[in-house]
């Protein structure tokens, strides 16, 4: 279940998207099993598996790069350009955390809105029915909603540096049916984990069209609430890990982005990985979360471009566990059960306005659906995500 807070998290992007580090989603990666997921090998796994294929989507893109022929003796310097020129240039999807960058002085504001919809038991890759979920435990569920708003500011103290901070809402539901054929639903809402975040380009002049290297290095900070309860049982009973609106811990994000575009093309990868630190006031913190990015983008007029993305995310188990969840109650109880990868595609349209009262904004939508998911179950998988936002930039 813990992937429904990934998908926040850094979708925000999925995260995500780490902003949300309590109820969002999570290259598939076949040969990983639930036995070496549950017994800490997940790490170990990531970097083996992480590092190859950045090189590889790196490599692939840098490739592509070649065949549009970005020009390298005479690039396109972007001090002559107007404010809303450069905000043409804008390079990556949406839920891309951590590969949008401004320039000196640059100041953006924006909010975005996902919704993901869970209705299928998983355990492995198989699908599981609730009947068979109630043969072992009393509880089964039968679906799960996230809805998340983000608001979003970003501001360039110089070139190089981008500095960003995201605040989530977060408002979620869980379906349950129990063995005496009684229904009821669980709802939470509230402000998420807050999300700081630096952006430093490395490599590449981010005022020139071209191929550079962005460093994400920031944190999450334990604003979400970790003891939300059960209402209809009078509020004496916490509820899932995946229904909390926080993580309860500090947690570290480092990643790199690599950005590639020409005149009319954009592309890119990025790998990303989320490290909760200590335990929180219940005992527990979430697993490791490890995220990786490749994407397309034509620039079909000035004022509209689509998009197409895939998305690789892979969380680890709870470390520790909450006392009040009986893992021999409800699968979403146990802190071992909550492993698990996923491989999504997405499709986006871009759209920028040029003129009139609007001029400056930016608004983009995106959606998708898995391709490849193996969770330790029996837990509820992602059938499908969307996500909207707006955008502004000055300076």
């Amino acid at each position: 279940m813990k992937h429904t807070l990934e998908g926040e998290r850094h979708a925000c992007g999925d995260q995500g998207a780490s902003v949300l580090s309590g109820t969002s989603t999570r290259v598939a990666v076949r040969g990983w099993n639930r036995a070496s997921l549950a017994k800490g090998t997940f790490f170990r796994q990531a970097a083996r598996w992480w590092m190859p294929w950045v090189l590889v989507l790196a490599g692939g893109a840098g490739v592509v790069g070649q065949s549009m022929n970005v020009p390298a003796s005479k690039p396109q310097d972007l001090t002559e350009l107007s404010l809303e020129q450069l905000l043409e240039s804008e390079i990556t999807p949406i839920n891309v955390l951590g590969s949008h960058t401004h320039l000196k002085g640059g100041i953006m504001v924006g909010y975005r809105y996902m919704y993901m919809n869970m209705e299928h038991n998983l355990d492995g890759t198989h699908e599981v029915s609730v009947d068979e979920v109630l043969q072992d435990y009393p509880v089964a569920h039968t679906r799960m909603t996230m809805q998340m708003q983000m608001v979003e500011l970003m501001y360039a103290p110089s070139d190089t540096l981008n500095l960003m901070a995201m605040v989530p809402f977060r408002n979620l539901s869980m379906d349950h049916l129990n063995r005496a054929g009684e229904e009821y639903t669980a709802n939470t809402s509230g402000i998420g984990d807050l999300n700081l975040m630096a952006l430093i380009n490395v490599y590449g002049d981010p005022r020139v069209k071209g191929q550079r290297l962005v460093v994400n290095a920031g944190l999450t900070v334990p604003t979400g609430s970790i003891d939300e309860m059960d209402e209809r049982a009078g509020g004496h009973h916490r509820l899932e890990y995946a229904m909390q609106l926080g993580s309860g811990t500090v947690n570290l994000e480092i990643g790199l982005s690599y950005l590639g575009e020409s005149e009319d093309w954009a592309w890119g990868a990025h790998a990303l990985g989320l490290l909760p630190m200590g335990y929180n006031d219940n005992d527990y913190r979430l697993g490791s979360e490890y995220f990786i990015d490749t994407w397309v983008q034509y620039k079909v007029r000035d004022w509209f471009g689509p998009s197409a993305r895939l998305n690789w995310r892979g969380w680890n188990n709870i470390h520790g566990a909450d006392p009040e969840l009986d893992p021999a109650r409800n699968p979403a109880f146990d802190a071992q059960k909550q492993a698990g990868e996923r491989l999504d595609f997405l499709l986006g349209l871009n759209f920028y306005i040029p003129n009139g009262v609007l001029k400056g904004n930016r608004f983009s939508v995106e959606g998708g659906v898995p391709v490849y998911q193996n969770i330790d179950g029996p837990n509820l998988g992602l059938d499908w995500l969307i996500t909207a936002g707006w955008s502004y930039s000055f300076h």
